[in-house]
């Protein structure tokens, strides 16, 4: 049995067809010509008519192959908080507003009282309105998210649900599952879980593709929900942290966690339990800019070191959002300069300890992290990396082999098929690549050098 996978991404589309037991068995991709065609500033538009066109073009390559031909069911992710108005029989009538589209400050401002915080104007229920308010739309237009919308072009029929992960920026209820009453008046899909069948793949394009098997139409969810169920962590106290440019911790837990400070915050797991987490400004970014093409060999003699001195916080920018949430906060640097080695091991430290910050904020706040930490994103590429945070963070970190969110749309289609939980099919297809086992021979190093680093953050904080 195979299940596709479909991740519609801000430069284009990318397709994965995967077997039970993780397997690719296909994949195709297309990019889009123009990642924005608004001519305004802070303006973010795609043309969903180009979204079919390159959705058909990877579709048509992925088939071209025989062996690729029988699909048992298809989920789709896409951005969160893009969203675009349609007719009745499916067509757009306007461009699709993006996730980092920022015109709807005013609607934003208004939509406060709905989510019961701050609303940002990239939020989709703000985007809805300021359409409804300048755009001419007839009185019945209904609003579909971008998953919504290619799921309504797979099936031919705008009678299609949205997930509770895309809807959650247009003002779901979380707890209920549904839209609240005090939504504004505007026409919206009706909500369900990601993971669940709601039709199948219209005729006319499995004729085209000489398709066989059922092709179930499942509900999807936004790329990083999506990539959170390829990462492997499916149970209570699993937690995935993403390292690249900057360091993005979710993970599973069977009580909501209230963050007054709005550094973690929660979607919902498919399977019932909810969903914190949160994004720091520390990360990689640091490294690559600082040392470039000069990573490797940096990472072979640091190996030689025993450790160093240096502090470093792993941030190129003012300002924190987590572990703490702090505008002024400047990042700090203690040590020689001339001493790179030293250095470059520092900013590998420094991403570890705020990492350990962070799991130390979610436990004070009724979190529990358990022993496997699943790792993704380009740090996973340093095995040195990955050895000093199982090290500080006293983790077994689990890397996955395809972290990505085609493969957990993938994941979600095979659960759907099957109608049973994400977390059984995320533990089923997800292959581990590597596991790295926590150090004792650095503890003390490692706990004393945390204190020191924890110390310099606080001295940072007003």
């Amino acid at each position: 049995m195979a299940f596709l996978g479909i991740d519609l991404g801000t430069g284009g589309v990318r397709c994965l067809l995967v077997e039970e037991d993780g397997t690719i068995r296909g994949e195709s991709s297309c990019g889009l010509r123009r990642r924005n065609v608004a001519v305004e500033d802070n303006w973010s538009e795609q043309d969903p008519d180009e979204w079919i066109s390159i959705l058909e073009s990877a579709l048509n390559d992925l088939f071209a192959d025989p062996a690729n031909r029988r699909i048992e069911a298809i989920a789709v992710d896409s951005t969160s908080g893009t969203v675009l108005p349609v007719a009745g029989d499916g067509r757009p009538l306007g461009m699709a507003l993006l996730y980092n589209d920022m015109r709807a400050r005013e609607q934003a401002e208004r939509c406060e009282p709905i989510f019961g915080r701050a609303c940002s104007p990239t939020f989709s229920l703000p985007k809805i309105l300021w359409m409804r308010e300048h755009l001419d739309l007839p009185g019945d237009c209904l609003f579909l998210h971008a998953t919504d919308y290619l799921n309504s072009w797979l099936m031919g029929s705008t009678e299609v649900p949205t997930d509770f992960t895309n809807a959650l920026k247009s003002g779901v209820d979380l707890e209920a599952g549904d839209w609240p009453e005090v939504l504004p008046d505007v026409r919206l899909p009706e909500v369900v879980a990601p993971g669940r069948r709601f039709g199948f793949l219209r005729k006319e394009l499995r004729t085209r593709w000489q398709l066989s098997g059922e092709a179930v139409l499942v509900s999807g969810a936004t790329d990083s929900n999506a990539a959170f169920y390829a990462s492997g962590a499916a149970r209570p106290g699993d937690w995935s942290s993403t390292v690249g440019t900057t360091i993005a911790v979710k993970g599973l837990s069977e009580v909501k966690l209230e963050d007054s400070q709005a550094r973690i915050y929660c979607h919902r797991h498919p399977d019932g339990a909810w969903l914190p987490g949160g994004a720091s400004n520390a990360g990689g970014e640091i490294v690559r800019r600082r040392f470039g093409e000069r990573l490797p060999e940096l990472e072979a003699t640091a190996r030689g070191r025993d450790g160093t001195d240096h502090l470093v916080y792993p941030s190129i920018r003012r300002g924190e959002r987590l572990p703490f949430a702090e505008d002024s906060f400047e990042p700090f640097f203690v040590g020689r300069e001339e001493d790179e080695v030293g250095v470059f091991l520092a900013c590998v430290e420094g991403v570890s300890f705020v990492e350990a910050l962070i799991y130390e904020l979610i436990e004070s706040l009724g979190g529990v992290v358990g022993e496997n930490l699943f790792a993704t994103g380009g740090a996973t590429l340093s095995l040195l990396g990955l050895e000093v945070r199982a090290a500080v963070l006293q983790k077994r970190i689990r890397v996955p082999a395809h972290p990505n969110s085609a493969m957990g749309a993938a994941i979600l289609a095979a659960a759907g098929f099957h109608e049973e939980p994400v977390g059984k099919w995320s533990s089923r297809m997800v292959r581990i690549l590597r596991t790295i086992e926590p150090s004792d021979s650095r503890m003390s190093y490692y706990r004393d050098r945390l204190a020191i680093f924890r110390e310099h953050c606080y001295q940072g904080l007003p």
